[in-house]
């Protein structure tokens, strides 16, 4: 085996500190942003689920990394020449980091972590079984990634948002294979009018059983509360994606804990041991 070969095999398992280079930095609405970076040390080893710590500025301030959720991510091996070792970043403008971020240019170099953290295990079911996905706001952004891996599953995508200007990557699922696609607002200017949540409970007593055996969600901790009242059933798994603060991204500072149910390690890190959790595993307070 040549040395490339050991160090692809290494990346799948180690995370790495290395820098990537802006392709891309388009404002896709008034307060998301979606970065393209060429990438092929990030992008071959990257799984659904998985996260990158990066740099946002070049001097010290902000001082910290910020974490993402990785959209889209293509290895260098891709059959399409334009989209090997490229990943992309969908971001939303929050604070001073994501503010920086809406400088990067073309051609910019950026420094980032990953891949980090435990990503989505895929479903031991068979292609005809259709999967369930949530996705709260940013949140969708990382159930993306794990649609295009599902390939055959059919899908039911649930996407929410305060307004219709935080409904995202609506255009992307419908290109694959979506059964139906249900929109929530919190304020009613787009499709359902509250929760995402609550439109999944209006909808959860016409699926079927055999429709109703995995689900998929990521999104504010509070919609994963409410999402781990609704599928208390037994023949349900959920495995569930959490956003967090973090301060290092790889488990050190322990800043970034859930309580489970696990006897052994009731703390669990957001950064090392998830983001994705089994959510009947999830302790709330």
């Amino acid at each position: 085996m040549t040395l490339s070969s050991w160090l692809k095999i290494l990346r799948i398992y180690m995370a790495l500190q290395t820098d990537g280079i802006v392709l891309k930095n388009e404002r896709i609405k008034p307060l998301y942003f979606l970065l393209t970076i060429y990438c092929p040390p990030i992008a071959d080893g990257i799984k659904a689920g998985q996260f990158i710590m990066l740099k946002v500025s070049e001097n010290f301030s902000p001082l910290l990394r910020r974490p993402f959720s990785v959209y889209k991510s293509y290895p260098s091996s891709h059959p399409e020449k334009k989209k090997r070792g490229v990943l992309f970043i969908l971001y939303r403008i929050v604070g001073k980091g994501t503010q920086k971020m809406t400088e990067f240019k073309k051609g910019q170099k950026v420094n980032m972590i990953g891949p980090l953290g435990n990503g989505f295990s895929l479903p031991p079911l068979p292609s005809s079984t259709p999967i369930i996905l949530i996705g709260g706001g940013i949140g969708v952004v990382s159930l993306y990634s794990l649609a295009e891996i599902l390939g055959s599953h059919y899908l039911y995508v649930f996407i929410g948002g305060r307004t219709k200007d935080d409904l995202l990557c609506e255009e992307d699922f419908k290109k694959l294979n979506t059964l139906k696609i249900f929109i929530a607002t919190e304020d009613g200017s787009l499709g359902y009018k509250g929760t995402v949540i609550d439109l999944f409970l209006t909808q959860k007593k016409s699926f079927k059983r055999s429709q109703f055996q995995y689900i998929y969600s990521c999104g504010p901790v509070g919609m994963l509360k409410e999402l781990a009242k609704a599928v208390k059933s037994k023949g349900v798994v959920c495995q569930a994606s959490f956003e967090a603060r973090m301060g290092c991204g790889f488990g050190a500072c322990w800043g970034c804990v859930v309580k489970t149910n696990d006897l052994n390690t009731p703390y669990q890190r957001v950064c090392k041991e998830g983001p994705v959790f089994n959510l009947k595993n999830i302790l709330w307070e």
